[in-house]
């Protein structure tokens, strides 16, 4: 990542920071200084799609600053590990705040262990608003068993991938072979496993500790996503009611980190916390190959089987959609009751992935039928639109019980390949306009 810039500490220690400026059409003049979370160096910010997102919102707002914290990525390392480490990194955040910042400033802190508060708590003259995702902290045992645990599983795991703590994380991506590559390279690159080590027993060693959120009376949104399962239940609440000036605003969806799951409405509430206005960025558009899948007379084996068998059927079902879509490197957009639609680097991967579905599906009885089309899209956060996914949803209307109908697109793509295509027609797509060419796959 370029651009990058030193704020220096009292200390003197050197703190990475990067400065995006605003969007032209911005609709505020807050300087927003986000406090990323766990080891996440900014150096990858840009090579995940979720993140980018987010800080394409961010600076729909306002201007934005990123920074790494000590011992994390471009930043110095810890010297002093007699002092807590989150009050070093809240010393981290106020040298990025004196250096970088120059109007109102705004603090978005997903760390969820309390840099910003201590920071603010601190000195609260410093900011104008918080924002705190997922803040957590407290007194009591549940608080101080969930630390301990954290404590033994990072010790028992340094220097690996911890499957579960991902699942947790974000679930919604767990699953994911691209996400779990960046997971994975964000933790080489943000810290070495021995520092690592350290860093988060005093992290957890220091969670138990009363922050005093009765000195943090600057205006706070809270944001919190109650279905996430990493912390206890009830911490954010806990947490969000001792503040004295606190706003909570709850968010669907199970992942721990806001640029996992729905991005646009972390955002949206951010904009109309810090302006009034909700507001997020233009949707994202990319070329992708769009697969629909729908499971064939389904509602006919839903009444003979019954609402459990047929329920544990659609679980098997969805269980191989994701394998073969993950294996393939696709992505799962959403299931559609007895379908699903994915995305697709390319053409020919997302044929393949149709094929091994097809197959996967054949030792459980199940039967489907695929459609294909490459076109443009637009991404708003996990969801996605345009003409193209309603293309492809149309392709697969015209599929025949178990067959791969594709659009001349998807032909075109892979020509070359070791692929065979039977022509089937010019037909009429519904909604779309004109006549479109259609073939089926030959395997």
């Amino acid at each position: 990542m370029s651009n990058i810039q030193y704020a220096v500490a009292e200390d003197g220690a050197h703190i990475a920071y990067r400065v995006l400026d605003p969007d032209p059409d911005q609709v505020s003049d807050f300087d927003i200084v986000m406090v990323s979370g766990g080891l996440i160096p900014l150096e990858v910010f840009d090579e995940e799609a979720g993140v980018a997102r987010m800080l394409e919102g961010l600076k729909s707002i306002g201007r934005v600053i990123v920074f790494d914290r000590r011992a994390v990525g471009s930043s110095d390392p810890i010297t002093d590990w007699d002092k807590p480490v989150l009050d070093i990194w809240a010393d981290d955040l106020a040298a990025v705040i004196e250096t970088a910042t120059t109007g109102e400033v705004a603090v978005f802190a997903w760390d969820t262990f309390g840099v910003a508060t201590r920071f603010v708590s601190r000195d609260p003259s410093k900011i104008a608003r918080l924002i705190l995702f997922q803040p957590r902290g407290g007194m009591d045992e549940r608080w101080r068993a969930w630390a301990e645990e954290r404590i033994a599983v990072v010790r028992s795991t340094i220097g690996q991938t911890d499957d579960d703590l991902l699942a947790q994380i974000a679930p919604s991506k767990a699953g994911d072979p691209s996400f779990r590559e960046w997971y994975e390279r964000a933790g080489r690159v943000g810290a070495s496993p021995a520092t690592a080590d350290r860093v988060w027993q005093s992290v957890f060693g220091s969670l138990a500790e009363d922050q005093r959120r009765d000195l943090i009376t600057v205006p706070t949104l809270v944001l919190n996503r109650p279905d996430s399962a990493l912390f206890p239940p009830g911490t954010v609440e806990a947490f969000a009611a001792g503040l004295p000036n606190a706003t909570v605003a709850e968010l669907d969806g199970a992942d721990t980190w806001p640029f996992v799951g729905d991005v646009d409405a972390v955002i949206a509430e951010i904009a109309e916390f810090l302006t009034g206005e909700r507001r997020v960025p233009a949707p994202d558009r990319i070329l992708s190959a769009v697969l629909f899948t729908d499971l064939v007379d389904s509602t006919r084996r839903a009444a003979d089987l019954g609402d459990a068998e047929w329920k544990a059927l659609l679980d098997r079902h969805d269980r191989a959609v994701r394998g073969a879509v993950g294996r393939c490197g696709g992505t799962v957009v959403k299931t559609t009751g007895d379908g699903v639609l994915a995305l697709f680097p390319s053409a020919g991967v997302a044929v393949r992935a149709a094929q091994r579905l097809r197959d996967d599906l054949v030792p459980h009885d199940l039967e489907v039928r695929v459609g294909i089309h490459v076109g443009d899209i637009d991404r708003r956060g996990d969801d996605v639109s345009g003409l193209a996914v309603n293309i492809a949803a149309r392709v697969m209307a015209k599929a025949g019980t178990g067959e791969i109908a594709v659009t001349a697109s998807v032909v075109a793509a892979i020509a070359g390949q070791a692929a065979e295509f039977e022509p089937a027609g010019r037909h009429e797509l519904k909604g779309v306009p004109g006549e479109w060419e259609l073939f089926r796959f030959a395997p």
